[in-house]
């Protein structure tokens, strides 16, 4: 019994990378998503509550195990940001830090003492925001200055190294009242800057993308997941606009209602985007399973971004009262359980036979190749 788990542990810590992340994102955004859906849901609070807990104990155990590979395994840690593909998915663990930020204030503080949810929380952030912006800027210019890559290497997964700093939108307006009064003004500053370069990094990277799909057609099996990442900052970025506008109604009352309009305004017009993308990404996946698509990482590309839409639909929803919010919200959120619970599933099967946290992959196959 204790050979068997110090070889799963082993295991893990020659397999772990920041790609592991994307399961805590998957998972505390179902659980967000849950709690603040307007169905009445039986036993929500009690599921949204349990979703949280997992999706915390999972960013705690990759935490430590990916640590434990950098004191262990120095020269694999590094190879995970050399990598041209693996190298990406180091805007997973900031973005996964902000995830378990928003269930803390979001479905914590209705549990657990306020004061320690409230200081998890801000802890998470600001470690979430230096590791966005170090992610954002450090693996482009790794791009720029190293590696040797065509069009055709563009995929989806490139999104995740640039939109981290979007992530940080949300929790940055839920925490707003809980800093010190002198510094609410700079705080948000600073989440607007970091959601206006995150945009923008996306933007280019969503044109490049689709320049690559027209000249060379749909990525190998592998990557076809990663066409939903997509959606991610698209979605992110409305509950983005919408929450600092809200934020903003106290912290600068003589531009909090114009910033709570253009929020608003961004967001009913990024939202048609959104929606687009999303069809096309599930008509080329279902197109795609017809020639199988390979079990990998990769698969919780199919939970977050569709996560984060549901928040920025919702929030559409509770600024403009539509219908139409309403309906495509609860629509978004039965896919994105739906998804969760066949990713999940493929994760707890992977590891099962793996022994060790799931899947059982290579670093430089964890978000496909290229």
């Amino acid at each position: 019994m204790g050979r068997s788990v110090a070889h799963a542990f082993t295991t893990a810590i020659d397999r772990v990378g920041p790609a592991w992340f994307t399961s805590v994102m998957g998972t505390g955004i179902l659980a967000i998503g849950i709690a603040a859906t307007p169905l009445a849901l039986p036993g929500r609070g009690a599921v949204a509550l349990a979703l949280w807990l997992i999706a915390a104990t999972l960013f705690a155990t990759h935490t430590i195990l990916f640590a434990a590979k950098i004191a262990m395994r120095p020269a694999a840690a590094r190879a995970t940001f050399t990598n041209p593909v693996a190298m990406h998915a180091w805007g997973a663990p900031p973005m996964a830090a902000f995830t378990v930020a928003v269930g803390s204030l979001t479905i914590g503080m209705h549990v657990f003492a306020p004061g320690a949810c409230i200081a998890i929380a801000q802890g998470l952030f600001i470690a979430g925001a230096l590791g966005s912006v170090a992610s954002a800027f450090a693996v482009p210019l790794q791009l720029i200055t190293t590696h040797d890559l065509t069009l055709e290497h563009v995929n989806g997964t490139w999104l995740l190294s640039v939109v981290a700093p979007i992530v940080a939108s949300v929790p940055a307006a839920l925490l707003s009242p809980y800093w010190a009064a002198g510094l609410r003004g700079t705080m948000l500053g600073l989440a607007y800057a970091l959601l206006g370069c995150g945009v923008l990094l996306a933007a280019l990277v969503i044109a490049v993308f689709f320049l690559r799909l027209v000249l060379h057609k749909v990525p190998a099996a592998p990557l076809v997941p990663a066409m939903w990442i997509v959606v991610g900052p698209l979605g992110q970025s409305i509950a983005g606009f919408v929450a600092l506008g809200g934020a903003a109604r106290s912290v600068w009352p003589a531009y909090g209602a114009g910033l709570a309009f253009a929020g608003v305004a961004y967001g009913v017009v990024m939202w048609g985007f959104a929606v687009y993308w999303l069809a096309m990404a599930i008509v080329l996946t279902l197109r795609a399973v017809r020639r199988g698509i390979p079990f990998t990482l990769g698969w919780w590309a199919f939970t977050f971004p569709v996560g984060v839409l549901t928040a920025g639909t919702v929030a559409l929803y509770h600024a403009t009262g539509a219908a139409v919010y309403d309906v495509a919200g609860s629509m978004l959120l039965a896919l994105l359980a739906t998804m969760w619970t066949l990713v999940a599933a493929r994760s707890l099967h992977a590891m099962w036979i793996a022994i060790a946290p799931a899947p059982a992959v290579r670093a430089d196959a964890l978000l496909g190749t290229v």
